[in-house]
């Protein structure tokens, strides 16, 4: 089971899951209980998660030989990078699974079952089969240095088989990085991705008017998006006649975040902040 998930798990998602199971191997009770964590990994938090995406298209596949070990990579011909440092002129990248080489250096705890990890893996990647010489791709990866021994121009993958199709580009720059109970400005078409791949759309404003002086709301229209649920939904401001005029910013529960809405710029932008309620 170990070594089926493993070869899916990113790279930079691994480290802080194997410090708990190995601290937790120090235990005698621990001793061969080992824990996966599967985690399917969206697009949005694809990019959030990422410190470069780049578009390109296969050159070749290979593989390089590095401390004893076998590691495969695919090779990639920038012609844009949508997140992250631009392209150079000429760029290649060689893409690697950045789960083999933990396989290689954690091989023992593996073998002893004294590790536990996040085995994540990206939810609608590229099938295999169709990345090959010629593909144009879209790379998710992270921006880790490669360890000694790896080709100068390595990049590991943001999770496993983070490949998506090229069609998908003009939605990068469209993702918005934003964390619990910090306020997120968001523009109309943006959509703001919070830590555990929760994604919050703006689609658009309307408001209400009174016919004679009276309260006069204008509304954010949105959309949440979880694993599990997608709904729309509108979050108003309400400005009531006085001096000083009285405003009221909805909030509204969805799940187990409360979404709250802290300023609106009418056709422009919308500013939220997300919080999210503890596990019971």
């Amino acid at each position: 089971m170990i070594a089926t998930r493993a070869h899916r798990s990113g790279y930079g998602h691994i480290a802080a899951a194997v410090a708990i199971g190995l601290a937790l191997a120090s235990s005698p009770a621990a001793l061969r209980a080992s824990s996966i964590a599967y985690q399917s990994v969206r697009f949005g938090q694809a990019v959030a998660l990422s410190t470069r995406v780049v578009k390109g298209t296969v050159k070749a596949r290979g593989e390089v030989k590095v401390d004893g070990g076998t590691f495969h990579y695919v090779e990639i011909a920038v012609d844009a990078a949508l997140k992250g440092s631009p392209a150079a002129a000429g760029e290649r990248v060689r893409v690697f699974n950045g789960a083999e080489w933990f396989q290689h250096t954690h091989a023992a705890a593996i073998k002893g079952g004294v590790i536990s990890y996040a085995d994540s893996h990206y939810a609608t990647p590229i099938p295999a089969a169709q990345i090959k010489p010629g593909a144009a791709v879209i790379v998710f990866l992270r921006g880790e240095a490669p360890p000694p021994g790896f080709p100068a121009n390595t990049a590991f993958l943001t999770c496993g088989e983070a490949y998506e199709r090229p069609e998908r580009a003009a939605d990068v720059p469209r993702m918005k990085t934003a964390a619990f109970g910090d306020p997120i400005t968001v523009k109309l078409g943006e959509v703001a991705v919070l830590p555990d791949g929760l994604e919050i759309e703006i689609k658009g404003h309307t408001h209400k008017r009174p016919m004679v002086d009276g309260p006069r709301k204008e509304m954010t229209e949105l959309e949440a998006r979880s694993a599990t649920r997608t709904e729309r939904f509108s979050l108003g401001h309400e400005i009531e006649p006085g001096t000083p005029p009285k405003e009221t910013w909805q909030r509204r529960q969805w799940q187990q975040y409360e979404l709250v809405l802290v300023a609106m710029n009418y056709d422009s932008d919308s500013t939220l902040r997300v919080l999210r309620r503890a596990s019971p």
